[in-house]
């Protein structure tokens, strides 16, 4: 729903920037794609970054702001193949990847667990491969609309924006009241195994 609030405002500014490109004997193969395999390939970057390398990280560090940043920085690295970043710069496009990658991170400690963080990844790509494309996004579809004109860095500041703001929305739904989880030291690693065993 932000995305489209976003993507609404920026048509309302320039609607001369957005051309309509609905093809349904294309399209509809995009759909049943999007929705079938986007969540598998998401799933499976959850599941690394922030299921197995996020909580490996913090058995060798106590402090959780460490397995937090060091995977958000491997998930934006990850995402430097994608041909924004050959269009559009590294110092532009990156910190669209790594600010995901963060948000994501925060939405898991947050919220103990992955749920949150695999529905928004697959929201945030199904939304990008359905409805709005544009030359050079790693997610070329037939989507329904494609933008002529891209403004790489207001993308990056949008993304940003965005994240802080579900972030703030889906703390107050799920009463996130201890943010400690962030920044404070956990439990040395002989006392974790204890509590799960």
């Amino acid at each position: 729903m932000l995305l489209g609030i976003v993507e609404g405002i920026g048509y309302l500014q320039n609607p001369s920037i957005y051309v309509y490109q609905l093809n349904w004997s294309s399209f509809l193969p995009l759909l049943g794609i999007a929705i079938l395999i986007l969540p598998l390939q998401t799933s499976v970057e959850e599941l690394l970054m922030r299921g197995y390398l996020m909580q490996g990280i913090s058995l060798i560090f106590s402090q959780p702001w460490i397995p937090l940043l060091v995977t958000s920085l491997i998930f934006g690295f990850l995402h430097y193949a994608n041909p924004e970043v050959a269009k559009y710069g590294f110092w532009v496009t990156m910190p669209s990847y790594i600010g995901i990658g963060l948000a994501l991170a925060i939405m898991t400690l947050m919220d103990d667990g992955l749920e949150l963080a695999l529905g928004v990844h697959a929201a945030n790509n199904i939304f990008g491969a359905l409805f709005i494309t544009f030359d050079g996004s790693a997610l070329s579809t037939p989507a329904i609309f494609k933008v002529t004109v891209i403004n790489p860095l207001a993308g990056t500041i949008f993304t940003i924006v965005v994240s802080i703001i579900f972030i703030i929305i889906v703390s107050r739904v799920y009463r996130w009241a201890d943010w400690s989880k962030i920044y404070q030291s956990n439990p040395p690693h002989d006392e974790q195994r204890n509590e799960l065993s």
